[in-house]
């Protein structure tokens, strides 16, 4: 493999070294589905932002989902997740240290999922 080739399919860890990577499997140039993902991207991560705001900052709030959790009443989860106002879709795994949602794009087009895990 020539030098020319080997710069295609190398790329830089971060962590100080260089190592193998595929090559593109698509047109470098068409970012169709990156921009259409980002887009669809943007109504959870404001669904996310709320969320956040309201274990943060809202009296009561985290205690209410904590206790809920703890009592294994995913329905009330669920709501309370809701009236932050999240309407994208998500899943819950509760755990005795945490609870893990993962936000799901209603559009199978749309290339990501958003998990948030947050600790007790």
């Amino acid at each position: 493999m020539s030098n020319s080739e080997w710069d295609y399919y190398v790329g830089y860890s971060g962590w100080g070294e260089w190592v193998p990577r595929l090559p593109i499997s698509t047109d470098p140039e068409d970012v169709t589905k990156m921009k259409h993902s980002a887009k669809s991207f943007l109504r959870p991560a404001r669904d996310l932002h709320g969320f956040l705001e309201a274990v943060a900052e809202k009296k009561g709030f985290a205690e209410q989902l904590k206790k809920a959790a703890e009592l294994n009443q995913n329905e009330k989860v669920h709501n309370l997740i809701k009236s932050t106002g999240v309407v994208t879709d998500f899943t819950t795994n509760l755990t005795p240290d945490g609870i893990r949602i993962t936000f799901q794009p209603d559009d199978t087009a749309a290339c990501f999922h958003i998990t948030l895990s947050l600790c007790w």
